[in-house]
């Protein structure tokens, strides 16, 4: 089949179906090098005409206004891939995109979206024609590009080398556990505080019920471990006035720890209160496992020789931390910045001070000054930080080792203490003549006595008295809470151990978004060559200038171009469209965005035309969206660039797709050609899988009868609707 299209506008007109639409889709493939997603290539014969799935086709193109002849295009398509052409670049010489290309020349109502960047990402950028990158940023980018992938392997193989924290809870997770404790111990303090009080006549230190915590919250106050070093002082006060007070800075634990004393101070009170031997022996086997086994006399001298080697080894050790302890704070400044602080900031910001305005001798800064701070930015301060640092971290460092192998020694002496002390005792009431008889046999015997066996003896007694257990539910409760601030000891020291490691991932983390940023279209290179705010400005003038040939509501004319970011966008900066009234455009109606983006498309074409490459423009189904007093603006628009001219580089070959009787037979009216110009038909009659289309070709001519004058009128009329009254 051989169509004839030599004509300044070409209507394709006929049925839904018939290949109106494709006969558009092959002219943007064959020109641009493009197809839309939605318009593959040969979609009803791959698949359906061929078994096989596969389809292959080679046509020569010759635009005769190429300076580039002819060209042969190859499409090869199958129904599961993407199609491959060669000779992609359609008759666009000049670097412009395929995409952008079509998107220029190529209308499509139903593909409308494509003409707005702001409402399709995938819209090719018109940006990103309009300020060509320089090779030496496009080899940049290359080499950033390059460098992200390589330094995400990096950082991936190295950090890999250092494992996370194992076996450790989350701060935020130790926080957690260190609240509930601290609501058990408050709750069973208070219950024990009223028990002692009705039934013991002992006034313990009483606390209000917000104690430790906000105001109607259960979140620890600020000053929480303030208010547990006091109360500590005030049951040593009631119970152990021989020790010492916990000093300001103590750590909760060592308060605790003076808590949990004071109530085995309190609970001893009220056994030998009691009287009975059976009530003193179960408190002492309340705490101690059922597996412990007690220590019998013959092994007390040597624990007890253990004991006091580990107890010089605690005070030794507690020196040396003592020491560093002292040492971290020889450089603090309470009164403001450390050190470490004035170091840094003389790095930072020495060279930026030695710039002094030039306000004349009356206010000059003193001279000493400036030559002390000359002499101070002479140094390496950089070096000096940098060692002051590391220094500062080795210290703390062994400090934290030193102060996790005191804990770890105070609480192994501490149970070596208690097990000792309970075994005396134990033995002690095991002699008593009240209880000799019923432990005779458990306690002269040569095997081990363990405490299951001791308890399991007492299975039957009395049930012990209130206070006792009220004493033990506190108990309990300081040991789960100093269970948690050991936890947190450990987590802050391995923590630190892993310093080096915390540090170089920030840094990796820091460099890492910087890459990736600057690979992504919104980098910073990017946004450094936008194009420039006149060239924005003379795209949305020829724009308006076309749009105001349309009938528009108030608000809309002129509409306003801008260049937008979004973060949430990859692709980067992209042109934007409001209108007069700022309305944005999602806003518009159909019909505006119709009107819009065929004044775009056309301002578009004139301006990109020496770089597309061919002067066609394809209009499928453009009146669709407009009204009836729409279509003769719409027909004007067409006659101007398609007959209007006599500067043949200015004027287009229009191809118009019109799916509507009534709509084709209004436009032929409008589009009658002048003397010398051309218009031909395409009639869509009939479409066959085997046969494809049936076309009948026809030219339209100007009647012969019209006058010169009914000519002139005519003329006037267009001319007068194409200046937009």
């Amino acid at each position: 089949m051989v169509l004839d299209t030599d004509a300044d506008v070409v209507l394709l007109t006929g049925p839904n179906g018939f290949g109106k639409t494709s006969l558009i889709d092959s002219l943007c493939l064959l020109l641009n090098g493009h197809y839309y997603r939605e318009r593959h290539p040969m979609v009803s014969y791959v698949g359906v005409a061929n078994s096989s799935g596969d389809a292959r086709v080679e046509a020569v193109v010759e635009y005769a206004g190429s300076e580039f002849g002819s060209k042969v295009v190859t499409v090869c398509d199958n129904s599961k891939g993407v199609s491959d052409i060669s000779s992609a670049d359609g008759f666009c010489p000049y670097g412009i995109s395929p995409e952008l290309a079509a998107r220029c020349s190529f209308y499509y109502q139903d593909l409308l979206s494509r003409l707005f960047e702001e409402e399709d990402p995938q819209v090719p950028r018109l940006l990103e024609f309009l300020r060509p990158l320089p090779e030496e940023v496009s080899t940049v980018q290359e080499s950033l590009k390059k460098a992200r992938v390589q330094w995400k392997d990096f950082v991936t193989r190295e950090l890999k080398k250092v494992s996370d924290i194992e076996g450790l809870a989350s701060e935020s997770a130790i926080n957690e556990e260190r609240k509930r404790a601290a609501i058990a111990f408050r709750d069973s303090w208070q219950e024990l505080a009223n028990i002692c009080q009705t039934q013991g006549g002992i006034t313990l230190p009483r606390r209000e019920g917000d104690w430790l915590f906000l105001i109607k919250s259960d979140n620890l106050r600020s000053g929480w471990e303030r208010e547990l070093r006091n109360l500590a002082a005030d049951c040593l006060a009631l119970f152990l006035t021989e020790k010492r007070r916990p000093a300001a800075n103590e750590k909760p634990s060592v308060s605790l720890g003076l808590i949990e004393e004071s109530l085995n101070a309190l609970r001893l009170n009220v056994i030998n209160r009691t009287g009975r031997v059976e009530e003193k022996l179960r408190s002492l086997l309340e705490d101690l496992p059922d597996d412990t086994a007690l220590l019998p006399p013959r092994a007390w001298p040597i624990e007890e020789r253990y004991i006091a080697v580990a107890s010089q080894e605690i005070q030794e050790l507690q020196a040396q931390v003592s020491v560093l302890e002292s040492l971290e704070r020889h450089f603090d400044n309470p009164a403001g910045p450390n050190l470490q602080t004035v170091l840094v900031t003389l790095r930072d910001k020495s060279t930026e001070w030695l710039k002094v305005p030039d306000v004349g001798a009356d206010f000059s800064p003193p001279s000493p000054v400036i030559e002390w701070l000359r002499q101070a930015a002479s140094s390496d301060l950089t070096e000096l930080a940098d060692q002051f640092e590391k220094w500062l971290a080795r210290v703390a460092a062994r400090r934290l080792e030193l102060v996790q192998r005191v804990s770890d020694l105070q609480k192994a002496t501490r149970h070596r203490k208690e097990l000792l002390e309970k075994s005396r005792q134990i033995y002690d009431l095991l002699q008593d003549p009240r209880l000799k008889s019923q432990f005779e046999a458990l306690a002269g015997g040569g095997s081990p006595l363990f405490v299951s066996m001791l308890k399991t003896v007492l299975q039957g007694t009395d049930v012990p008295n209130n206070l006792l257990t009220a004493i033990e539910r506190v108990r309990k409760a300081v040991l789960q809470w100093k269970e948690i601030e050991d936890l947190d000891e450990r987590r802050k020291v391995a923590l630190h151990q892993k310093t080096i490691y915390l540090k170089a991932k920030g840094l990796t983390e820091s460099v890492t978004q910087a890459l990736e940023q600057e690979v992504g279209r919104n980098s910073v290179l990017n946004t450094a060559i936008l194009p420039p705010d006149e060239v924005i400005k003379d795209l949305e003038g020829i724009v308006n200038h076309v749009l105001k040939c349309f009938r528009l509501v108030d608000g809309i004319w002129p509409v306003r171009f801008g260049v937008k970011r979004e973060r949430s966008r990859k692709s980067g900066s992209f042109l934007g469209v409001c209108a007069a009234d700022g309305r944005p455009l999602s806003a518009f109606s159909t019909g505006q965005k119709a009107q819009l983006g065929l004044a775009m498309l056309l301002g578009f074409n004139y301006c990109l035309n020496s770089y597309i490459g061919h002067n066609i423009i394809a209009l499928d189904d453009v009146t669709t969206a407009f009204d009836m007093a729409q279509l003769p603006r719409t027909a004007a628009l067409i006659r101007q660039i398609a007959y209007a001219t006599d500067d043949a580089s200015a004027r287009r070959q229009v191809f118009i797709v019109s799916h509507h009787e009534d709509l084709t037979n209004r436009l032929l009216d409008f589009l009658i050609p002048p003397q010398g110009k051309k218009m031909r038909i395409l009639n869509f009659v009939n479409w066959t899988r085997d046969k494809g289309p049936q076309i009948e070709q026809r030219e339209v001519v100007p009647g012969l009868k019209a006058s010169a004058e009914n000519r002139k009128k005519f003329v006037d009329a267009l001319d007068f609707i194409c200046s937009g009254n």
